[in-house]
């Protein structure tokens, strides 16, 4: 029962890696499709938008203009000028200005008015075209506002047009100042010409929909005007910009709607091609699969069961499946070749396993054990230094000599002055004595600590506990600083974490890895420096990275995964290599991995170490 389900889980495999070549075949058309064609159609969509935005302002520029033409022939004619000089005034009213709605109509405005130099109006009248009611309050708004224009009050009269804001809504402005016919003369007021925007008539001469959103109050900071805003939604693109008034001040946003038709069309052609392309797919996978079946899974069963047959009895048989010519049938014979040799070399394989295991474990506790007793070695000669033999020697033959009776007292007063002031420096040194002493005690225990659980790992699985990883390696840097004092500099981690290990196993991880650091750095003339950090990821990653980084002499990258491997060594003497072997092999032990970077020789290097995160599950044997 177990083959068949073996067996299907093989064909399983086979069709799911095909389900997976079509998938991903699917998925990268899409992305080409996607990231090719579609930005295409997007492109064409921005340039319509900026092209039915430009319709939009020029058609509102060709209708002031249109605006600004009829105002011309009333501002240019020698008879406005004598109006607005006070000459004819009665005639030229009864003539040309009434009916007053007539006069207005006839022109295609909604407003005209004639105003004197001086500001005063001399004639003005405003109506709604559609009712034929009088909108009177406009006449005063747009005669105040052409007070305010560029071109009021300047030299050189100019004609003027483009949008007002009025409190019956927008209107088109044209203004002109009034000469005589041939341009001659002084100029004697201005013609204002109005009418009311009319958006309906805009979006049937454009075909295109837009807004003008007037600004509620003068903006404090004058916008970019010559920019235009491409604003992408799911149904259109609105592009914007800023529309100044006939004074030349920022009046509103203008906003123009084009409709998405182009991208919409290139989308639906895109499903289009991936859905065929899928179906066919599907088609060639079905077919491809039924081939497989035939002539490669059903063989790999058969040979399968043979093997698991080989491995439950313990005994290697050789396989029945060597007819035909190709690999099937070539791995069958291999593997009758393998099972003769396999079957006189268990023994024999196993016997060295043994062995070999045996020694690699005796090699690397004995360059722990080594590792362990460096900072002993080096406090117990900074103890020697403290007790200098020359001081020593003067103060034992000051005291000889100060007990003698004979001594002068003047000479033996000099004496005890002398070993009254050698008192300070016997006490410091047995100060810093006591404090060698606690040092060369915690790296003994560490030592012992370690033998104890070489011991315990010989005999049972190692148990798994809660790790503080600040508190453990500033206990390990405190040890190794003594060792190191005043020539290496190492920098603990500003945050902690907590993760699934083993305090005496990791400690001499650590060690290991720091010590190596300390020796990649002795032929360094700069600072020495050794960066350790604790890198926390968000709740949900289970691991957490550690890296210990040194200024040294770094690592060939050829040489960066060798480093781990048994009997491996970047030192020039050529000797180690069990260290980082062993590290491998114990942060394996705890569920973690350990690898190294490096720019390159001379450049520095960095161990990075994973460890499982704690949880508030209880230990697990490893």
């Amino acid at each position: 029962m177990r083959m068949g389900i073996e067996a299907v889980r093989i064909a399983s495999k086979i069709n799911a890696a095909l389900f997976a070549a079509v998938t991903c075949g699917t998925i990268a058309t899409i992305g080409v499709l996607n990231a090719t064609i579609q930005p295409r159609f997007d492109e064409i969509e921005r340039t319509n938008a900026l092209a039915n935005h430009k319709r939009v302002v020029e058609a509102l520029d060709t209708m002031t203009e249109r605006l600004q033409t009829a105002t011309h022939d009333y501002a240019y004619w020698d008879s406005s000028h004598k109006f607005l000089q006070g000459e004819g005034v009665e005639d030229f009213i009864s003539s040309n200005l009434e009916p007053a709605f007539k006069a207005v109509e006839n022109l295609g405005v909604n407003a005209l008015i004639f105003v004197r130099a001086d500001g005063t109006i001399a004639w003005g009248e405003a109506f709604d075209l559609e009712t034929e009611n009088a909108i009177g309050s406009i006449v005063k708004e747009l005669t105040v506002f052409s007070m305010t224009t560029p071109g009021h009050g300047s030299e050189e009269p100019i004609e003027e047009h483009g949008i007002v804001k009025t409190t019956r809504g927008l209107a088109l402005v044209a203004i002109a100042p009034v000469r005589k016919g041939d341009g001659s003369g002084p100029t004697v007021g201005k013609v204002i010409s109005a009418k009311m925007l009319d958006f309906g008539a805009v979006r049937t001469l454009t075909g295109v929909d837009f807004t003008i959103d007037v600004f509620s109050s003068r903006p404090q900071s004058k916008p970019d005007e010559a920019s235009v805003e491409l604003r992408t939604e799911a149904q259109q693109v609105i592009s914007s910009s800023i529309a100044n008034d006939l004074a030349g001040d920022p009046l509103a946003y203008l906003k123009v709607m084009s409709p998405r038709d182009v991208s919409q069309a290139g989308a639906m052609a895109i499903r289009s091609a991936v859905i065929m392309m899928t179906i066919a797919g599907l088609a060639a996978l079905a077919v491809l699969w039924l081939y497989l079946r035939r002539v490669v899974v059903g063989r790999i069963e058969a040979l399968k069961n043979h093997f698991a047959t080989a491995g439950e009895s313990g005994t290697i048989k050789a396989a029945p499946f060597c007819e035909g010519g190709d690999e099937i049938s070539q791995l069958a014979m291999s593997f009758n070749g393998m099972a003769n040799q396999v079957n006189h070399l268990r023994d024999a394989i196993a016997d060295g396993a043994y062995m070999a295991g045996l020694s690699e474990w005796a090699a690397g506790t004995l360059h722990n054990v080594r590792n362990g007793l460096v900072p002993v070695a080096t406090i117990n000669w900074k103890i020697e230094k403290l007790f200098d033999g020359a001081w020593l020697r003067n103060i034992e033959s000051a005291a000889a000599e100060c007990a003698m009776p004979d001594t002068d007292p003047a000479r033996r007063q000099k004496l005890s002055t002398f070993l009254v002031g050698s008192t300070s420096r016997f006490v410091e040194t047995a100060r810093k004595t006591t404090a060698y002493t606690a040092e060369v005690n915690t790296a003994a225990k560490s030592v012992l600590d370690m033998v104890a659980e070489f011991e315990r790992y010989a005999h049972r699985k190692t148990e798994l506990e809660g790790i503080n990883l600040l508190s453990l390696m500033s206990s390990v840097c405190s040890t190794l600083a003594q060792a190191q004092a005043d020539k290496i500099q190492i920098k603990l981690p500003e945050t902690s974490a907590v993760v699934m290990g083993n305090s005496i196993i990791l400690r001499q991880v650590f060690s290991n890895v720091i010590i190596n650091a300390c020796e990649a750095m002795e032929q360094q003339t700069g600072p020495r420096q050794i960066l350790i950090k604790i890198d926390k990821p968000s709740e949900l990653e289970p691991m957490i990275r550690i890296s210990i980084t040194d200024n040294g002499e770094g690592v060939a990258e050829d040489q960066l995964t060798k480093i781990f491997q048994r009997g491996v060594s970047t030192r020039r003497i050529g000797t180690g290599g069990l260290g980082l072997h062993w590290c491998a092999n114990a942060i394996k032990v705890l569920g973690g991995t350990i690898f190294a970077i490096s720019p390159g020789l001379g450049k520095g290097t960095t161990i990075i170490l994973e460890l499982p995160r704690f949880t508030n599950t209880s230990s697990k044997a490893a």
